[in-house]
C-alpha cells in the first residue's frame, strides 16, 4: 500500500512507492515524541489475518537507480504501528502510523507522520487526531489544515490495512476516504484477476489490483499474495511522462515465520 517523492527521483514518485507499500518500524517507546495521541482505548483482540505482524524488505528501481525499502506492522499494548522506509545514497523517507481496532472492527487512527530528506532538503508532515473534538489536524512547514472526522476516514497508511482486509474478505467495491496532505480524497481500486509472478521468493500466485484514477494518466498496479494474507509482493507505476518504477518483495517474516513459497 503507496504518494510522495524525491527531487532527483521526482519527489512525487518515491512517495508513491511509500504510500504504495514499503517499510521499517520504530519502537512504540518513540511514539510520544512523534506527536501521536496517548489516549487509550480498549483494544479488540483480533484474529484478523491482515493484522498479523510482519516485516518485509523490498528492492525498487527508478530510472536505473536502486532503492531499498522496508515495511513493518507491529502490535504493542493493543496498538498497531505500520511503518515504512525507503532510501538510497541521496535520500531517505520514513512514514509511521498508529491505530487501534474498535470492537466493531473499525480502524481508529491515532497518529501519522511522514519525513523525508533529499539532498539535504527536509520535509515533515503530521496528522494529529483529536477524538474529543472529532477532528484531524494536518501540519507541515507551510500548511495547516483540519478535517472533521467521520467513521471510516483513513490516512495514507491505514487505508492499506483496510484494503488488505477487504481483499481477504472479498469486499467490493474497494473504495476509501483518505486524508492526504490535510484533504479528504477518494481512493478507488479494482481487482483485475490472478497472476503468477516470478520473484526472489519463487513463483508466487497473486491477485492483481489496479488503482482507479479520474482525469489522470498515471497507471498503478499492485500484486498481493493470498497465501501470505495478501501481503504486497509487487508494485508498478507509470507516470504521465512515461517514466516507470517497480518494487518487488525480496524477503520477509509473517507472524515471526520466514516467508517461504
Amino acid at each position: 500500500m503507496f504518494t510522495h517523492s524525491f527531487h532527483s527521483f521526482r519527489v512525487s514518485l518515491l512517495g508513491t512507492i511509500l504510500s504504495g507499500a514499503l517499510f521499517f518500524g520504530i519502537s512504540a517507546a518513540l511514539m510520544p515524541s512523534l506527536g501521536f495521541s496517548t489516549e487509550t482505548k480498549t483494544p479488540m483482540p483480533s484474529l484478523d489475518p491482515a493484522l498479523i505482524p510482519f516485516e518485509l524488505s523490498y528492492a525498487a528501481t527508478y530510472n536505473g537507480m536502486d532503492i531499498n525499502a522496508k515495511r513493518q506492522l507491529t502490535l504493542e499494548s493493543g496498538r498497531y504501528t505500520l511503518s515504512t522506509t525507503a532510501k538510497n545514497m541521496l535520500s531517505n523517507i520514513e512514514e509511521h502510523g498508529e491505530f487501534l481496532i474498535e470492537e466493531s472492527g473499525l480502524i481508529i487512527d491515532q497518529g501519522y507522520k511522514y519525513k523525508r530528506s533529499i539532498l539535504g532538503m527536509k520535509k515533515t508532515e503530521k496528522l494529529r487526531y483529536d477524538r474529543k473534538t472529532g477532528v484531524a489536524n494536518y501540519s507541515s512547514k507551510k500548511k495547516k489544515r483540519q478535517v472533521v472526522l467521520e467513521d471510516g476516514y483513513l490516512n495514507r497508511l491505514s487505508y492499506q490495512v483496510q484494503l488488505r482486509r477487504d481483499l481477504i474478505n472479498g469486499v467490493s467495491p474497494l473504495q476509501y476516504q483518505v486524508i492526504s496532505r490535510g484533504r479528504l480524497k477518494p481512493y478507488n481500486f479494482e481487482v483485475m484477476g490472478e497472476e503468477t509472478l516470478e520473484t526472489p521468493l519463487g513463483n508466487i500466485k497473486t491477485v492483481k489490483v489496479k488503482r482507479i484514477r479520474k482525469d489522470d494518466d498515471r497507471e498503478t498496479f499492485f500484486w498481493f499474495a493470498p497465501q501470505w494474507n495478501h501481503l504486497l509482493v509487487q508494485l508498478w507505476q507509470r507516470e504521465k511522462g512515461g517514466e516507470d518504477y517497480k518494487i518487488v518483495l525480496q524477503e520477509g517474516m509473517l507472524n515471526n515465520q520466514v516467508l517461504r513459497n
